[in-house]
């Protein structure tokens, strides 16, 4: 995604993808359709259907103001640009929804919401009430208006290693003298909790690292300031790379009324961390130290572990040997008595063999034996079965032989009688032509 499409957009650090670009707010209220009291409910999930009624747009980041009261809840949430705002605006207003494991119908009013930011004339005329008070002096650099205060910024962007996230200074000079010359600057680590949102504003602190801060910019003189504090009104960072979709972040800008900046606290400050940094390094050598001394009492336990094991093994070596000196020095007398011990065995085992297979032997005779009386016996039985067979046989074929010589003597009687009929058939024709003969002549 291109910085073209962005055309709002006021460069910081280009090699960082870092921007400034308009971002817009509003103000949430949700509240009973009847009038119920919302003490009960959970701000959490009423925040989680919130995102779902924005959907297919999203807050950047959206969070409690005040609630659950009795009769209300409020929210802030904050959006990319202001045509979203309009298009969720739009969409959301008297939206009703209910949450789950409650009947309370609840309705969303949002509107958009005014930017509580500092006025010129909010910070002229703290700092005239309040240097009479403290002892300050205009001329003095932290007890003026002078420094710029942007909370809530995300570390990793303004870090120099990523496995270590630490704010750079030279990053925070060279992203802000946008406004003006810039005397120094500082930061001190803080994590938001209480929102819940897509972006980075929404992460906390993992493994004791703060993933956001706030810094500190002491501008030369008041007109970069004043341009620093009108500049970052309204405003969100956002990192973008090419190829990469965008990433954005809001913070919140204010003016230093803690005189954080001063030379003298400043100097007070960088003591104490070079103190702190100090303690570190000396727990840090402390740790190293005691991890070294671990690793060489596990050395040494596995050195002793190690030689115990080979105590074993040479005491396990020296047992056989003794055991095989021990079998080579048994005397004749004992090898003897073991062979003649043996030898009784093997005769015993062979006398024992033989018995059995006689029994074997003869169990399978009578087998063989009864197994040739059956053959034998479905012999016989088959053959007679096979005689008889071949006699009904022989019935069947004479019987039908004397059935065929009866139909051959009925046929041959029929046949003769219907010969003598066709020949005196043939006599008589013949007599009444000669009949005719006679009577014509």
């Amino acid at each position: 995604m291109d910085i073209q499409r962005f055309p709002d957009c006021v460069r910081l650090l280009d090699h960082l993808g870092l921007y400034l670009r308009d971002h817009a707010k509003v103000r949430i209220l949700v509240i009973s359709e009847l009038g119920e009291p919302l003490v009960e409910l959970n701000s959490w999930e009423v925040m989680e259907k919130l995102h779902k009624l924005a959907e297919p747009e999203r807050f950047t980041s959206i969070r409690v103001q005040k609630g659950p009261a009795v009769e209300f809840l409020l929210f802030e949430g904050l959006f990319q640009d202001r045509e979203i705002m309009s298009y969720v605006i739009r969409n959301m207003n008297n939206s009703k929804f209910k949450v789950q494991g409650s009947g309370v119908v609840l309705t969303v009013k949002i509107r958009e919401d005014a930017y509580d930011y500092p006025t010129v004339e909010e910070w002229e005329t703290y700092f005239k009430t309040i240097n009479g008070k403290r002892n300050w002096s205009e001329c003095t650099p932290g007890e003026r208006a002078d420094t710029v205060i942007i909370k809530n910024l995300p570390t990793k962007w303004f870090s120099l290693d990523a496995n270590n996230p630490k704010p750079c200074e030279r990053f925070l000079k060279d992203a802000f003298t946008l406004y003006g010359t810039i005397r120094k600057v500082d930061y001190e680590d803080c994590v938001e909790e209480g929102e819940l949102g897509d972006d980075i504003t929404s992460l906390t602190s993992q493994f004791g690292i703060p993933l956001t801060f706030n810094a500190y910019i002491q501008y030369q003189n008041y007109s970069s300031f004043k341009s620093a504090m009108s500049g970052l009104k309204g405003k969100q960072l956002m990192r973008l790379f090419p190829g990469q979709k965008p990433t954005f972040s809001p913070f919140v800008v204010d003016y230093d009324r803690t005189g954080f900046m001063t030379d003298r606290v400043h100097k007070q400050r960088k003591v104490e961390r070079e103190r702190a940094a100090e303690e570190a390094k000396r727990k840090h050598e402390a740790y190293m130290k005691q991890q070294s001394e671990l690793m060489a009492k596990q050395i040494e336990k596995q050195k002793r572990k190690r030689r115990k094991m080979e105590e074993k093994k040479m005491a396990a070596k020296k047992s056989k040997k003794e055991r095989k000196k021990k079998k080579k020095d048994m005397n004749e007398n004992e090898k003897k008595e073991i062979e003649n011990l043996e030898d009784e065995c093997k005769q015993v085992a062979a006398k024992l063999l033989r018995g059995i297979l006689l029994k074997i032997a003869q169990e399978e005779r009578e087998r063989l034996i009864k197994q040739r009386e059956d053959v034998m016996k479905r012999y016989s039985e088959q053959k007679k079965r096979l005689e008889e067979e071949k006699k009904i046989e022989e019935e069947t074929k004479a019987k039908s032989k004397e059935a065929l010589l009866s139909r051959e003597r009925e046929l041959r009687e029929r046949l003769m009688k219907k010969f003598k009929q066709f020949e005196e058939k043939k006599q008589k024709q013949h007599e009444k032509i000669q009949k005719k003969k006679h009577i014509i002549i």
